[in-house]
Order: structure tokens, then sequence, then C-alpha cells
């Protein structure tokens, strides 16, 4: 049986802005996770914990996904304290996917012992 060669859906990162809706923010996921080959629908289910970076649950050909807008990926800032213009690392906020696992849908590892 041959891997599948798309991105698998848990590694694609929406770089959004921090002010992004998190409407928009699982609509800039979902365009991604498309033009990566994956048909993609969003469910009818609420964010959970939107306080914690919850944007909803989307549907990923049978397997479901929580949408999340949290600080992922790295960025410079320019700081100009000081008067002088430096640049640092800083996070900036990112649409990613977790899979969503019911209790009985646990998958037990399967690597080499």
């Amino acid at each position: 049986m041959a891997m599948d060669e798309r991105t698998d859906p848990a590694q694609i990162i929406a770089k959004v802005g921090n002010f992004e809706s998190r409407e928009r923010a699982v609509e800039v996921w979902m365009h991604l996770a498309a033009k990566a080959g994956w048909q993609v629908a969003p469910t009818s289910a609420a964010p959970e914990d939107p306080e914690s970076g919850d944007c909803g649950i989307v549907d990923v050909e049978g397997l479901r996904y929580r949408i999340r807008l949290t600080p992922r990926v790295r960025t410079n800032l320019a700081d100009d304290e000081g008067g002088t213009l430096t640049w640092r690392p800083v996070f900036s906020h990112a649409a990613w996917a977790e899979p969503v696992l019911e209790p009985g849908n646990h998958i037990p590892y399967r690597g080499r012992s």
C-alpha cells in the first residue's frame, strides 16, 4: 500500500494575523487543506473553548480535526525602542489542526519495540 503523498492535515499551518476572526482562521486553514488535496467540510460543532484559541471542528475525509488559532509560527518584530531599529524573533498567530480523538477512538502506538 502506497503512502499518501498529501501533506498531513496536522502539518498544515495557516499564517493568519492575531486580529483575524476565528471564522476567517478556519476558512484560511480549510483553503490550504483543500489546496493540498483534502476534501474538507466544516461541522456544526461550535468552539468548545474559544478562550484557549479553539475555532471549531472540521471533517477531513471522515476524520475530525479541531482548528485552533494561537501563537504558533516564528516571525520578526521591529523594535525601535531607544531610537535604534532592531529586529527580534517573536511568535505570531496561525491556524492549525489537531485530531479530535473520541474516548473509544484511541489508536494505540504501533512503533517498534
